[in-house]
C-alpha cells in the first residue's frame, strides 16, 4: 500500500509540473510583455474628440492602457485594501509597463502607434465650465489604420464640480 501511494504521489507531482511547464512556455517573452513602442508599434490609432461648440476642452489627457482597465477596477473593489490607492493598485498591476500618451492637437485630433492587440483607451477632457468628461474604452488594435471618435455619446461618466 505505501508504494502505491509514493507512485501516485509522484505521478501528482509530475502532472503538476507538467501543467505549470505548458502555462509557462505560451507567456510572451519578457521584451515583449514590456514593449508597447517600437518594432512592434506597428498600427497608427488615430483618435479624435467631437463635441459641440460651447463645449471645447481646455485640457484633454488621452491614455491608453496594455491591459483592461475595467477588469483591474473590479479587482480593486472587490476586496478591501487599507492605505492603498487604486493609482498604487494599478501601478503594481501594471508592472512597469507605462501607458501611451496621445496629445490632441488644435482639430481634437491625436495619433498614437501601438502593437496589435487588446488595449483599454481612457481619456479626460476637462471643459472650461469645470465639467469633466471622462471616456473608458476597450480598443480591438488589429490593423495598420484605426479611428476613434470620443462624443458625448460613448462617455463613460461626466462630472460637474462646484
Amino acid at each position: 500500500m505505501t508504494i502505491i501511494k509514493i507512485i501516485f504521489g509522484a505521478a501528482l507531482v509530475g502532472a503538476l509540473f507538467i501543467a505549470g511547464w505548458n502555462v509557462y512556455r505560451r507567456l510572451p517573452a519578457a521584451a515583449t510583455r514590456n514593449e508597447t513602442s517600437g518594432a512592434r508599434a506597428n498600427s497608427e490609432m488615430t483618435i479624435i474628440l467631437r463635441g459641440d461648440s460651447a463645449a471645447t476642452p481646455v485640457n484633454t489627457r488621452v491614455e491608453l492602457y496594455p491591459i483592461d482597465f475595467a477588469a483591474v477596477q473590479r479587482d480593486y473593489s472587490a476586496a478591501v485594501r487599507p492605505g492603498k490607492t487604486f493609482d498604487d493598485f494599478l501601478a503594481q498591476r501594471m508592472k512597469g509597463l507605462v501607458p501611451v500618451q496621445a496629445q490632441l492637437d488644435n482639430n481634437g485630433r491625436a495619433q498614437a502607434r501601438l502593437s496589435e492587440g487588446n488595449w483599454w483607451l481612457r481619456a479626460v477632457a476637462t471643459l472650461a465650465g469645470g465639467e469633466k468628461i471622462e471616456w473608458r474604452l476597450p480598443v480591438k488594435v488589429f490593423s495598420r489604420g484605426q479611428t476613434i471618435e470620443l462624443t458625448t455619446e460613448n462617455a463613460y461618466e461626466r462630472t460637474k464640480t462646484f
